[in-house]
């Protein structure tokens, strides 16, 4: 399998998902809901069936969403999460990809100078997942190591902003030749620290590693890129790795505090 070496850490931390035991002690059943944050990298984007990286975007880029879950006694949690992610004017390549929009490095407007167009990734996913708490102290039993998997959907593409002056050739449907818009399932894995706090109500973070694989494909009837030498449909599979630092600040709505239930 070509992408072998990528499921390793989904494997092992499904491994350890499973081997998790249920809690013997009371811990706190709750829904919560949570904001996140984390900067991602990416290796490159690959051809799926073995070829080139193609390196669409610069790394880094920014990830924000919101978390929906539901926390058990079990300290096994369901959840549900939405994000956002976008870079800085950070296409790769862009004058060999599009050599016929730019002259001297610039794309010209409409009245003979510099457009001054900037290239951004944008993209969003919605994943459902499930993970587990296995806590390291007794006095806090809704706090420690914590591992997650999720599965769902993710699109991708590159937006173009003009800045300076009009750029026909990137008005309207003309620009969706370029913009590289992929989408299909995504898989994430998650594994870090969950702390929530025994006696303060909006002080619960998790911090966590988190690895994705995108596996997606052109939506647009035609693409031009002379880069990766494509000018017409686009029938590749990509897939696209991607690795973060998250933070997750999360707020509990219903439930008993810990302390209602353990006296040290």
């Amino acid at each position: 399998m070509k992408n072998a070496k990528h499921l390793i850490l989904p494997l092992l931390v499904a491994s350890m998902l499973a081997t998790a035991t249920a809690q013997k002690t009371d811990t706190l059943q709750c829904f919560a809901a949570g904001f996140n944050f984390s900067a991602m990298l990416t290796s490159g984007e690959r051809i799926a069936d073995g070829g080139a990286k193609t390196d669409l975007v610069k790394n880094p880029f920014l990830s924000f969403g919101v978390d929906f879950i539901y926390k058990f006694r079990s300290n096994w949690m369901l959840g549900l999460e939405g994000d956002l992610y976008f870079g800085n004017d950070n296409l790769k390549h862009r004058e060999e990809r599009l050599p016929m929009l730019y002259a001297n490095g610039a794309v010209i407007g409409g009245a003979g100078g510099d457009a001054g167009v900037e290239a951004y990734n944008r993209g969003l996913s919605l994943i459902a997942t499930v993970g587990k708490i296995i806590p390291v102290s007794a006095k806090n039993p809704n706090s420690g190591i914590f591992l997650s998997l999720g599965a769902g959907f993710t699109q991708s593409q590159i937006i173009y902003s003009v800045q300076a002056e009009e750029a026909p050739q990137l008005d309207g449907d003309y620009a969706l030749l370029y913009d590289h818009q992929q989408r299909g399932p995504v898989i994430a894995e998650n594994i870090g620290y969950w702390f929530m706090s025994n006696n303060r109500a909006y002080f619960n973070f998790s911090l966590t590693f988190e690895m994705q694989q995108h596996f997606t494909r052109s939506t647009r009837d035609y693409v031009i890129d002379h880069y990766m030498g494509i000018s017409g449909k686009d029938n590749n599979q990509y897939y696209t790795p991607t690795y973060a630092l998250k933070l997750v600040w999360m707020i509990p709505f219903t439930g008993k505090k810990t302390q209602e239930y353990y006296y040290f």
